[in-house]
């Protein structure tokens, strides 16, 4: 595949991380069984996980005058990530997200936006001549409403391909996701967006018709063990991979990321395999950027499936 132009527009967070027997009732404390750091925030994943896969990568975001900020810049400059369009703020501090991580891979997770927060409208204007001269731009809702939609609103003005992940789960004006190219929520989301509680491949179908009624051009719904669902012009169902699950936080992620490098660089089916394929991999692995896998790692898992 050739090397694309990757601008990754969203969040930068510190994940602080501790691995329990089972996730808390309301008002029960637990004991951890380990606890750990890692480099995190959708945004930043996605960038990391591009980078890994072969894309020259540009993060735009904020993060504070602190010792995480500090940590993701060192991280994002080890990945030969672009670091042209990312603000230090002394307001906030870094975004960070509390992560429980169960044994059997189920997480829950609270997340504090911090910095991220203070990526604005006015910041993505300055970005014409950069996204123009990108093949994808992608974002997520871990930063202000407003400035993912300027973001999407910029995208197609200047013609560049965009991917929308639609994580956190909340609810997005029919307008703003119509400017996507694509747009690509989970179970959870997808319900936030259309009201349909989506637990099959048909509630999905059903949840993916009603983003299109909605003005989305295509929608690629990430179902978890149930693989992906691709609808648009035409309607295409990948299975996913099986794997044993460790950590499942970020796989979404290298899923959004390996779509946006391998779209239009392969078949639609191939794609979406290749999307599965790095999602399925980060499952394996603790932590969301240590997690995100290179693209021989990619490459080798599909040879062996």
């Amino acid at each position: 595949m050739e090397s694309k132009k990757i601008i990754v527009v969203g969040s930068a967070n510190m994940d602080l991380i501790m691995r329990v027997a089972r996730l808390p009732k309301p008002g029960e404390s637990l004991t951890g069984k380990q606890f750990m750091t890692a480099h995190g925030g959708k945004g930043a994943n996605q960038a990391v996980a591009a980078a890994r896969l072969g894309a020259s990568v540009t993060f735009v975001g904020v993060v504070g005058d602190d010792s995480f900020g500090a940590l993701q810049r060192e991280g994002f400059i080890h990945e030969g990530i672009s670091l042209d369009h990312l603000k230090t703020t002394t307001k906030v501090p870094t975004g960070a997200a509390l992560i429980l991580l169960t044994d059997s891979g189920q997480n829950a997770i609270m997340v504090a936006p911090g910095a991220n927060y203070e990526l604005l409208p006015a910041d993505i204007a300055a970005l014409r001549a950069t996204i123009a001269q990108a093949d994808v731009v992608i974002t997520q809702l871990e930063i202000p409403l407003e400035t993912m939609d300027a973001t999407l609103r910029l995208a197609q003005e200047v013609q560049c391909f965009s991917i929308l992940d639609v994580g956190q789960a909340r609810a997005v004006a029919p307008e703003t996701l119509a400017r996507a190219s694509i747009v690509s929520p989970n179970e959870t989301e997808a319900e936030a967006l259309t009201g349909i509680a989506v637990t099959s491949i048909d509630t999905a179908r059903s949840a993916a018709r009603k983003l299109r009624d909605m003005g989305v051009a295509q929608v690629v719904m990430k179902l978890g063990a149930h693989g992906c669902l691709y609808y648009g012009a035409e309607e295409l169902h990948v299975p996913a991979f099986a794997v044993t699950a460790v950590d499942t936080t970020a796989a979404g992620d290298a899923f959004t990321a390996a779509l946006g490098v391998a779209w239009e660089q392969m078949s639609l089916d191939e794609a979406l395999r290749f999307a599965n394929a790095a999602g399925a991999l980060a499952a394996t692995v603790e932590g969301a950027q240590p997690s995100m896998p290179h693209l021989n790692a990619v490459n080798q898992f599909l040879a062996k499936a």
